[in-house]
């Protein structure tokens, strides 16, 4: 994911900072909206979400449980014209989620530049999380299969019950890098359309065409780096922190890979 492949099976990837909460963040927003509009992300929507905040186990003396409080959040989407990607701001983050991939170069520009929109508007003053996480889709042609393209530690027993039709396989491993952070590698294999995780979803943006309808058997290769710490905040802080996350990231992609699927995506 280093360098720019033909064939990249990327086709859905996030960068993401948490910092301190800005709860005046409305009367920020026309100065905001307008220079996302001029970066070219002037497709823009004010949402409403539902937060649970989950409350104590017991209250008082009664010792009954306390039901989970519900909250109204403003979530504020910036997308492109041809809806390929797009910022997500809230209260205490930044995202930016895109569906046709090109380089990290590229990739952490763009959203360097939106953070630096949200830095100016408002005087950031830490951030206390950092990560980038990436979709990739094995698609084996027809007459070929996933574990031409993964290595066995990646997909299970699938590769040994090779006369049994599987309905999912799910692998997971979690890399500590210290000073970097974590690395959280999955592989899910099965057989049906290509989708995206429950926790994951492409919030208004259009899969490019060649995902686009996809379903037989295959896998998605979902790796989430991130950086968890509070930190003064300083934008070269920030990209070294994805620089660095992003240099594990591939490391772990490299490692679940195989030479034929290097071949096939260069």
């Amino acid at each position: 994911m280093g360098q720019k492949m033909t064939n990249a099976p990327v086709y859905f990837a996030i960068a993401q900072v948490r910092f301190n909460p800005v709860l005046s963040l409305e009367t920020f927003m026309a100065g905001i909206q307008e220079s996302f509009r001029k970066m070219g992300f002037p497709d823009f929507k004010k949402l409403m979400t539902m937060a649970f905040n989950l409350g104590p186990a017991v209250s008082g003396d009664a010792g009954q449980a306390q039901p989970p409080t519900v909250q109204q959040v403003e979530r504020y989407n910036f997308l492109k014209m041809d809806g390929r990607s797009g910022f997500i701001l809230m209260q205490n983050s930044l995202s930016y989620q895109i569906t046709e991939y090109d380089t990290f170069a590229t990739f952490l520009a763009d959203f360097m530049k939106g953070l630096e929109i949200i830095h100016k508007a408002i005087g950031l003053n830490y951030s206390e999380r950092v990560g980038i996480r990436y979709l990739d889709a094995v698609l084996p042609p027809a007459d070929g299969n996933v574990a031409q393209f993964l290595v066995p530690e990646a997909i299970g027993l699938s590769v040994k019950l090779t006369d049994v039709a599987i309905s999912h396989s799910f692998t997971e491993t979690l890399f500590t890098f210290p000073s970097v952070g974590n690395v959280l590698s999955r592989v899910i294999v099965q057989n049906g359309p290509l989708a995206f995780p429950p926790d994951l979803q492409p919030d208004g943006l259009k899969v490019v065409e060649r995902f686009q309808n996809q379903s037989g058997p295959h896998a998605v290769i979902d790796t989430d780096g991130f950086f968890d710490g509070r930190e003064v905040f300083a934008p070269e802080q920030v990209a070294g922190r994805l620089h660095a996350l992003h240099d594990k990231i591939d490391r772990c992609f490299h490692a679940m890979i195989t030479d034929h699927a290097r071949t096939a995506w260069k």
